[in-house]
């Protein structure tokens, strides 16, 4: 029988993958991996545990992945965001919004 330490290690780690599969499928494959995007009820992450750990969770996938995974509270939606800059290729096969985005970023402040 688990302690209860290894039950929550077990659980954290079960997050850990169905997050990693939800942020899997969250990108289009001709798009390389890259601008992967989730978004969460708050209602329904508090389901899967506390958002602390949830976000915690979210961010080891995100490395699984090769993510640099953002997560952040919004509007009662938690949403899981790759912020890597992808490469310009994938950028013009993303179309007219990442290059808008792109732009915005480069323009000085």
């Amino acid at each position: 029988m688990p302690t209860t330490r290894e039950a929550q290690k077990l659980r954290f780690l079960e997050l850990v993958g169905f997050l990693e599969k939800l942020m899997k499928q969250s990108v289009r494959a001709e798009l390389g991996g890259y601008y992967g995007n989730v978004t969460i009820p708050v209602h329904t992450a508090t389901r899967l545990g506390p958002i602390p750990a949830t976000r915690r969770a979210a961010r080891i996938a995100g490395e699984r992945l090769g993510w640099d995974t953002y997560t952040y509270l919004v509007d009662g939606l938690l949403i899981l965001r790759d912020r890597r800059q992808p490469p310009e290729e994938i950028r013009l096969l993303a179309g007219p919004a990442a290059a808008r985005g792109r732009l915005a970023r480069e323009q000085p402040a």
